[in-house]
């Protein structure tokens, strides 16, 4: 039996929770709770899911420039290795789940037409990146935008697998 597009999400979902897990255990405690969640997983997931809709290299590569703007890589192009503040990483977190659910939306409708893409924003709506990146809450926020993200990412790749 072939691998689906769904299983092929889900390894690389796995495999990159396996990885942040390692890391946080290798990192002092308050080195790793500024890494409260890691988008590889979907950030991979995207990649694949990008390729076998058959977009472009270029057309990919669209899809996560907006990463390149994001709050920890303009601190770190104004004043290099300089500690980042906490509302600065939580800050790079929430932006970087604004560029996937953007790209998850355009790889639904590639993928599934305004059906899909529906379906896929809904959800995201659903559960949208938080608005404010120092509230008491803002981490257990993005873990829900973070899971709806997995679960917009699976919804894309069964989409394939019905093609």
């Amino acid at each position: 039996m072939s691998e689906t597009h769904r299983d092929r999400v889900e390894a690389l979902l796995d495999d990159a929770a396996v990885e942040h897990a390692r890391l946080l255990a290798e990192l002092p405690p308050e080195l790793g709770r500024s890494l409260p969640v890691d988008a590889q997983g979907i950030t991979r997931a995207i990649d694949h899911l990008a390729a076998a809709a058959g977009l472009s290299v270029n057309e990919r590569r669209a899809l996560i420039r907006p990463h390149a703007v994001n709050p920890a890589v303009m601190h770190a192009r104004v004043f290099g290795g300089a500690p980042l503040a906490r509302e600065t990483v939580i800050g790079s977190f929430v932006e970087g789940a604004r560029v996937r659910a953007d790209a998850l939306g355009t790889l639904a409708d590639a993928v599934g037409g305004e059906a899909l893409g529906s379906e896929v924003r809904a959800l995201l709506v659903a559960h949208p990146p938080p608005l404010d990146a120092t509230g008491p809450a803002v981490v257990a926020e993005l873990r829900t935008t973070y899971d709806a993200q997995e679960r917009a990412a699976l919804a894309i790749a069964n989409g394939l697998d019905r093609e």
